[in-house]
C-alpha cells in the first residue's frame, strides 16, 4: 500500500495519455512484494498484477501471474477519487515492520521491496 501511494500520481498521469490516445506509454512500476501496475499504450486500462520469476531462469525476466486485476480507465478514475479518502483514513500505512530498514541488508532483505532478490545476509564461519 506504503509503494502504491508512492506511484499513484504517476500512473493516473501515464492513464490520462492513454484515455488521450498517446502513443509510446509503457509504465511498469513496482509497488511491493511481487505486485506491479502497469499502464501502456493501446490497452486503455490499469493492470495491477503479481508477477513470479521463473526458477532456474538465468535471464531474470518476470512474468505476470493470473493474480491481478486490470481496470478499465474509467474504473481507474473511480478508484483515483477514493484514493484520497483511504489515505486520509490510513495516514501512516508502511512497508515492513519497524526493524526491516533499520539498515541497508534489512532492507535488501525485504521481500516487500525486493521480492525476486536471494537472501542477502551475511554468512556465520563455523
Amino acid at each position: 500500500m506504503a509503494a502504491f501511494r508512492q506511484v499513484v500520481g504517476e500512473v493516473n498521469e501515464a492513464a490520462k495519455y492513454v484515455s488521450n490516445g498517446a502513443e509510446g506509454i509503457k509504465l511498469q512500476l513496482h509497488i511491493g512484494g511481487a505486485y506491479y501496475v502497469s499502464v501502456t499504450s493501446g490497452i486503455r486500462c490499469v493492470d495491477l498484477h503479481k508477477f513470479y520469476k521463473q526458477f532456474g531462469s538465468e535471464d531474470g525476466e518476470i512474468k505476470p501471474t493470473r493474480h491481478g486485476v486490470a481496470l478499465r480507465l474509467e474504473e481507474w478514475v473511480s478508484l483515483y477519487t477514493l484514493i484520497a479518502d483511504i489515505n486520509a483514513t490510513y495516514p501512516h500505512a508502511r512497508v515492513g515492520s519497524d526493524d526491516d530498514h533499520l539498515n541497508q541488508m534489512g532492507w535488501l532483505n525485504c521481500l516487500e521491496c525486493h521480492p525476486f532478490h536471494v537472501n542477502l545476509t551475511q554468512p556465520t564461519t563455523p
